[in-house]
């Protein structure tokens, strides 16, 4: 059997429940970082501090809260339509980590910018949120899914329940410019030529979605942390380490894009011991919705129970005897 996304065709039924998922979710609620909406919390980590955006509703309709980590460098913005499905209804942890503009990080040349250094910095905010005493949803998607595997292999933390959406665990951003550029460009120069650079690599993109969401990445990174992150991973691979990760992991994949080819993350939930794999195909506007959709069903059972059967039916063999 070749590996690839044409193995999981989904049946006209199962679109159809994708898209009254995401019509049924698409909720007129605020969103998350709306003043009044979360509490704003500063975490003390290694050489700084992280934000942290929780949500606590007067009346919690779900069983468990959600710890959730937005992909590599994003703005709320970008990760707004996450938190729809639940929001007012479930508590949350809206996690930005340390490669992050809101980060407080003391700007220094041996300041740790690595996937590993952000696993260290998630399993310090669980500690401090004192989740590690609580059944919760851990929740990672494209850079931090590769956080929280990375931390699973170094056994950092222990989630009740994992997922992870689209997991990066071997660098595949802009590696041209990674490679060559970055090590000999100033973070002020890249600073003021990131617009350049990003109409140079989005050329002939046509996914406007796509666009939209890497623009706003663009406009809110900071030059020094994301210089220093994508040096610090660009030889980053997770893979030969997939087989130490003791904990259950439900790998989601979505829609395809440049950065998130599907095939790869049936081979990861494969090597993943006890890994899961889900295919639920949606546009790339909704992705982020998807997202919050698939982490609200796991809200809604405790670690005791078994796959939700709204996600059940869209889970995928993985070939084991």
């Amino acid at each position: 059997m070749q590996e690839n996304d044409h193995e999981f065709p989904l049946s006209k039924e199962k679109e159809e429940t994708i898209e009254k998922l995401v019509k049924k979710s698409r909720r007129d609620v605020p969103l998350f970082y709306d003043e009044g909406e979360c509490e704003i919390i500063y975490i003390p980590i290694e050489d700084g501090e992280i934000r942290v955006f929780h949500h606590k509703p007067e009346r919690i309709t779900t069983k468990r809260p959600i710890l959730f980590f937005p992909g590599f460098a994003t703005t709320p913005w970008s990760w707004r339509e996450f938190h729809l499905p639940h929001h007012g209804t479930t508590e949350y942890y809206h996690l930005e980590t340390r490669e992050k503009a809101s980060s407080k990080i003391r700007k220094h040349r041996k300041v740790n910018f690595t996937m590993k250094q952000t696993a260290k910095d998630i399993a310090v905010a669980i500690d401090y949120l004192k989740l590690n005493q609580r059944d919760y949803v851990m929740v990672g998607t494209s850079y931090t899914g590769g956080a929280v595997l990375s931390g699973l292999i170094e056994g950092f933390f222990d989630p009740p329940t994992t997922m992870v959406f689209d997991p990066l665990c071997v660098w595949a951003y802009a590696k041209f410019w990674v490679n060559w550029l970055l090590p000999i460009m100033p973070s002020f120069i890249l600073g003021a030529l990131r617009f350049v650079f990003a109409k140079i690599i989005m050329t002939g993109m046509k996914n406007e979605a796509q666009k939209e969401r890497n623009m706003d990445f663009i406009r809110g990174a900071d030059p020094f942390k994301w210089r220093k992150a994508c040096l610090d991973n660009r030889k980053l691979n997770l893979v030969p380490d997939l087989h130490k990760i003791k904990n259950e992991v439900i790998v989601v994949h979505g829609t395809k894009d440049k950065f998130h080819p599907g095939e790869t993350f049936y081979k990861y939930a494969k090597l993943i011991p006890k890994g899961r794999f889900l295919y639920m195909d949606t546009s790339e506007a909704d992705r982020e919705l998807l997202n919050g959709i698939v982490g609200t069903a796991l809200a809604n059972i405790t670690k005791e129970q078994q796959m939700p059967e709204i996600l059940a039916q869209f889970e995928v063999d993985l070939g084991r005897e």
